[in-house]
């Protein structure tokens, strides 16, 4: 008779462990496999604002000015890396610049984490890339 009460608090214990893992997964793990895949999307949105802030600023070194080219031009590095254009904010300095003046152009939008259990919140996100004009006006 004795042999037999350790068994069967093994057993127990093998049950309350299998209890502990249904709980642990869905409240610990889950978030945080969440959470990996927010951050990938937040650097990606960041990485593609870096790219069209720095094609636009090249854009606009060879106009000399902000226009509609260098816009388009940004406008297409967004849409190319999957970012909707009419939800970023553009910002072109000088809107005309002489030969060797700074060209500024900052790209800037607001991205959206949330992670089930902790919460959603906004996040900003943007880029700024200088270059200088190679236009004389």
């Amino acid at each position: 008779m004795r042999g037999r009460w350790p068994r069967s608090s093994r057993r127990g214990q093998a049950g309350v462990a299998t209890v502990e893992a249904v709980l642990v997964v869905p409240l610990v793990l889950v978030p945080v496999l969440v959470a990996v895949v927010v951050f990938g999307q937040l650097v990606h949105v960041r990485t593609v604002l870096d790219a069209a802030a720095a094609a636009g600023a090249r854009q606009a070194a060879v106009a000399g000015a902000d226009g509609p080219t260098v816009r388009g031009r940004i406008a297409t590095e967004l849409a190319d890396g999957g970012v909707s254009p009419s939800s970023v904010s553009i910002t072109v300095e000088p809107a005309v610049a002489a030969w060797g003046q700074p060209i500024r152009v900052r790209v800037a939008t607001t991205g959206r984490a949330s992670i089930p259990f902790l919460g959603s919140w906004s996040v900003p996100l943007a880029s700024e890339f200088v270059t200088r004009s190679e236009v004389t006006h």
